[in-house]
């Protein structure tokens, strides 16, 4: 999957597509060539998917840090 294709794609979309990889390898024959973009577009997938959790989480810290900075401020106001 090239870049462009990532960008833009939710979480959701990546997890999804990445669902029916793992189907697909697991349900069809596939030949060794197939097999192999498919583990590489997998693998492209879950790294998009780490990204995206990442930054989520990123958020979240600065979401809580702001939040502890807001109590800090009414309790010592």
């Amino acid at each position: 999957m090239k870049e462009e294709e990532m960008t833009g794609k939710k979480f959701e979309e990546a997890m999804k597509e990445l669902e029916e990889i793992n189907n697909r390898l697991e349900r069809e024959k596939v030949s060794l060539e197939e097999t192999l973009e498919l583990y590489e577009r997998g693998m492209k997938l879950i790294q998009h998917c780490t990204d995206k959790l990442e930054e989520a989480d990123a958020e979240i810290k600065k979401i809580i840090k702001k939040q502890g900075e807001e109590v800090r401020c009414d309790i010592e106001g």
